[in-house]
């Protein structure tokens, strides 16, 4: 999910897209959005552009593409080798596409990467501490933070690290209360939130926590309300800080009046 314009975009995995308008409270289909990929893709968003990086196993090919607007498609940027993984974790920060572990022919790998978008081009960083796919992150003043994963078929991680962009350096911090394999992490007023995602066991996990770095622990605040989604749609939560301009607080307002 992605904060876009005082809405949320939601992009599924084979690539559908879906907008959220918090002053109509409603969802919409977004045809013009849709990735064109047969392939798991990541959606992000890089000043103001869409961006999605589509992995093609068969062709070992990875492919980044941009919306262009004017001509209401994706339009490739460019296919290469690099940054081919299965279901790594893709942060961005500044101008770049951070690629984060992942599963390269049936093995999580520590591999780490970037991708230039005012360039055009990959660049190398240091690798990972552990092997993680299916991991999360997100990032925040000069830093990438992952957590969780899977490091192997039979566990999954509660481990997390931190990149340091300006010295390209990995290292551990603090671990997460519980496993978590697929979850959200997002940043709220310079605070970490992890919720989501589903334990080794494949059970649903509710609990919300927030990260407190004076003492590089992991603090549990609530627990999500199951009772609230619907049935047939509880097996995945996904989480996005959604900031809204005055503009559209002020309609909120004049609504609930």
């Amino acid at each position: 999910m992605i904060n876009h314009r005082d809405q949320l975009d939601a992009f599924s995995s084979d690539g559908e897209a879906e907008r959220y308008d918090p002053v109509f409270d409603c969802w919409s289909t977004l045809d013009h959005l849709k990735c064109p990929t047969t392939t798991r893709c990541k959606v992000t968003l890089v000043r103001g552009e869409f961006y999605f990086i589509e992995m093609n196993m068969s062709s070992r090919e990875s492919t980044i593409k941009r919306f262009n607007v004017e001509r209401c498609s994706w339009q490739t940027v460019l296919s290469s080798h690099e940054g081919l993984r299965v279901l790594p974790c893709v942060v961005v920060a500044g101008n770049h596409l951070y690629v984060c572990g992942g599963l390269l022919e049936n093995d999580f790998v520590t591999k780490a990467e970037r991708f230039d978008t005012g360039e055009n081009k990959w660049e190398e960083i240091s690798n990972m501490r552990e092997k993680r796919g299916y991991t999360f992150g997100v990032a925040t003043e000069g830093k990438i933070f992952v957590a969780g994963g899977r490091e192997n078929w039979e566990s999954c991680l509660k481990t997390c690290e931190m990149f340091n962009i300006s010295t390209n350096e990995w290292q551990l911090i603090g671990s997460l209360t519980v496993h978590r394999v697929c979850g959200s992490m997002m940043c709220l007023k310079g605070t970490l939130y992890v919720l989501g995602g589903l334990d080794d066991k494949y059970r649903l996990q509710l609990s919300v926590e927030c990260y407190d770095p004076a003492e590089d622990k992991w603090i549990k605040k609530t627990t999500i309300p199951v009772k609230m989604i619907s049935r047939g749609h509880n097996e995945r939560f996904m989480g996005c800080v959604l900031k809204l301009s005055k503009a559209v607080l002020d309609k909120l307002d004049v609504i609930k009046e």
